[in-house]
């Protein structure tokens, strides 16, 4: 049976719950065409976590279906969202950051699913890219389909504000797991791994650091976003650039964020 979603706040998102897939799609269709900044359309990040949790039951069957060339929108409909996505991105990217920080499971895999992911690496917030985001914030059981789809580039070549590319935020998250290390060696061999250091060519390499969290996966397993890592108590700095060595489980929340 279908979970019910969260109903949502004001009587304005309220309306949205009695759309239906096709009076969301002419939403996005019209902001599209017109660029309107009209109020009435400013709350799209709701209407596509609304129009995509019809549509499916989890994030994991989206991505599922998605990967296997299943696809419940049409494919006019996705080109559309997609150039949609390549809009905002080229503007201030508000719809991208509000999907990624404050979208459901489903909102950020339809993101990723559909959007040209090389249109998120123009995005800055808070000194981080939108690519950043996604990565800190993607769910674990999609995450290994996120960096296979985000590549070479990507991953090694979009730097934060303090010039650390992705790779790094993704190896420091504490629910990484097996399958994301797999990922990792889907795209990138030893010695390309070797090459990836922050931008100031400092401190570990790629490589050093896939292998120490290789090793401390095979002793702790991975913690749950309600738990974070704490490094062992001594010095590992290289440059700049904290090693994990050990790990330890700690209660608390790692961050807000809607299931």
């Amino acid at each position: 049976m279908k979970m019910l979603r969260t109903p949502l706040p004001n009587a304005h998102l309220s309306r949205l719950e009695t759309c239906g897939s096709a009076e969301l799609l002419k939403r996005f269709e019209f902001c599209l065409k017109t660029g309107t900044k009209k109020a009435e359309f400013g709350q799209l990040s709701d209407a596509w976590g609304k129009m995509f949790s019809d549509i499916y039951l989890s994030a994991e069957e989206l991505v599922d279906e998605m990967q296997q060339g299943e696809h419940r929108l049409s494919e006019v409909h996705e080109r559309m969202l997609r150039e949609f996505i390549r809009a905002d991105c080229a503007g201030t990217g508000s719809f991208v950051v509000k999907v990624i920080r404050n979208g459901g499971k489903i909102d950020r895999a339809a993101l990723i699913m559909i959007a040209d992911l090389e249109d998120l690496a123009g995005i800055e917030h808070n000194g981080m890219t939108a690519i950043h985001l996604l990565v800190d914030a993607c769910d674990k059981k999609v995450r290994p389909v996120l960096i296979k789809k985000m590549g070479k580039r990507l991953l090694s070549q979009v730097y934060d504000r303090r010039g650390i590319p992705t790779i790094f935020l993704l190896f420091s998250l504490c629910d990484l797991c097996g399958d994301d290390l797999d990922a990792i060696t889907q795209v990138f061999s030893k010695d390309e791994l070797r090459n990836i250091m922050s931008r100031s060519r400092t401190g570990n390499t790629a490589l050093d650091v896939f292998t120490n969290v290789a090793a401390l996966l095979k002793r702790h397993p991975p913690l749950e976003r309600n738990a974070f890592y704490i490094p062992a108590a001594k010095d590992t700095k290289k440059d700049g650039f904290e090693a994990p060595v050990r790990i330890e489980r700690v209660s608390g929340a790692h961050k807000n964020r809607r299931p």
